[in-house]
């Protein structure tokens, strides 16, 4: 009975202090300044003279601009550039960017007519003539080229956002429709957080109410407080899978090694407020007595002596010893499975030998982290086609590419698992999975896999898979 109390009591010190713990834990991930410089450039081509005009590109800048202003950025706003001013828009924008320091942010969004051709990714000015695929890169801006200079600008962290790829108005001889439509995911600029629309083959939908989804979930997105730069990211790709029906996957590519946030989260309450809230909460004397304990000197222990002091006199309970807390609050964390959890363990608990335990968990859960998190990412339906077409590129999986996270999936990633020295989860469709994958040479796939049960079983870590 005792036991079930003490779990009670612990698992709320875990909810009331893993917020204090999770900051502790992420200080060393370099957070940008809330004072850094903020910059913005927003471009937005509208009105094309030999490809026609769009509808939504100028509101669309005009929303982009008012939120970075709302969000702290000193903003510049150009419309309906050729390739001259566009050149040199990008160019004096990153003068500027060097000029304000390498603590600077930056963002440049543009809105209007992209295109990607042989694998490169181009947005379109608007005295663009292109009759032919030669045409496009001498009459376009490589994004590549755009990411290459914020880069060189030496600044803390640039964002470069595309909204493009409205539709495809060139000439059909220019290309196929799969080439021109969509940008390609790109490989990671140092510096440079790059956002798309949409991939590769989809068009970047208009929407119907003035404002392209993708740009309308992001405007709402990066207001919203205490969301990290990829989280914003993340929330606008379902956001607007779901709104154009997965017609429509936005992507980012990144190398960034800092936690930026378009509106910084408010100061979280002490450990000690925490603890002291939780006290009142639950009315027990274990929270007093590790507040106590914990945080002798702060205010809050005043207080909670003095509560402590008088449920004791009506109850007559005691705080319990500290490594039955460690161990309980160590159980939850197993449960929980969040690093937060385990650095609980690790704040509350340093030198027991489940603080050791924690330590080591909550590094190789945030291991897990990084690795779904970098690079291009997809999700959803286009993940697990993804993983698919890599699993039958290795002969291990011979179902439907429909982007269904099956059991034949499940049992030919678990297979191509053992193919990699790259740890990932076979369980769930993960990045870190499709990249592993990615790394595998085809003549090395699950076709080389010994078959030591029947003629038509494959044991894979000690398990019959048996057609």
């Amino acid at each position: 009975m005792r036991r079930s109390r003490l779990a009670v009591l612990f698992a709320a010190a875990l909810m009331w202090l893993a917020a204090g713990c999770a900051c502790a834990a992420t200080e060393a991930r370099k957070p940008v300044a809330d004072s850094a410089p903020r910059l913005a450039l927003v471009i937005g081509n509208a009105r094309y003279a030999k490809l026609g005009t769009l509808a939504n590109p100028g509101r669309d800048a005009h929303l982009m601009a008012d939120r970075l202003r709302q969000t702290g950025f000193e903003v510049t706003s150009v419309a309906d550039r050729d390739l001259k001013s566009l050149s040199q828009d990008v160019e004096e924008f990153a003068l500027k960017v060097k000029a304000r320091g390498p603590a600077a942010v930056a963002v440049l969004y543009y809105a209007g007519h992209g295109v990607e051709s042989d694998g490169v990714n181009y947005i379109v000015p608007v005295n663009a003539d292109i009759k032919r695929r030669a045409d496009i890169g001498p009459q376009s801006l490589s994004v590549k080229r755009v990411a290459d200079r914020l880069s060189g600008a030496g600044n803390a962290l640039n964002i470069l956002i595309v909204d493009a790829c409205r539709d495809n108005p060139f000439p059909s001889g220019v290309a196929g429709s799969e080439t021109l439509g969509g940008l390609v995911p790109m490989g990671a600029v140092y510096g440079v957080f790059i956002a798309s629309a949409t991939g590769s083959g989809k068009v970047a939908l208009d929407g119907e109410d003035g404002h392209s989804p993708y740009t309308k979930a992001l405007a709402d997105a990066m207001t919203v407080p205490g969301e990290r730069l990829e989280d914003v990211f993340k929330s606008v790709r379902r956001q607007v899978r779901l709104s154009t029906g997965e017609q429509q996957i936005p992507w980012e590519s990144t190398s960034l090694e800092l936690d930026f946030f378009f509106v910084p989260p408010p100061p979280p309450p002490s450990q000690a407020a925490q603890l002291l809230a939780a006290a009142k909460e639950t009315g027990n004397v274990a929270l007093y007595d590790l507040l106590i304990d914990r945080f002798p000197e702060s205010p809050e222990a005043v207080e909670a002596r003095a509560a402590a002091g008088e449920l004791k006199k009506r109850a007559g309970a005691t705080g319990a010893p500290a490594s039955s807390a460690a161990s309980l609050v160590l159980d939850r964390a197993r449960q929980t499975r969040a690093p937060e959890a385990y650095d609980l363990v690790a704040s509350l608990f340093p030198d027991t030998p489940e603080a050791d335990e924690a330590r080591g968990a909550a590094s190789r859960l945030r291991e897990i982290t990084v690795l779904d998190s970098a690079g291009p990412t997809y999700e959803g339906r286009e993940l697990v086609q993804l993983i698919q077409a890599q699993l039958a590129r290795l002969d291990c999986f011979a179902g439907e590419q429909v982007g269904m996270f099956d059991a034949a999936t499940i049992q030919g990633l678990r297979r191509a698992s053992l193919l990699s020295d790259e740890r990932f989860l076979w369980y769930r469709p993960t990045m870190a999975a499709l990249r592993a994958l990615k790394k595998v040479d085809s003549h090395d796939g699950c076709a080389r896999q010994r078959t030591v049960a029947a003629p038509r079983c494959l044991r894979v870590n000690n398990e019959d898979f048996c057609q």
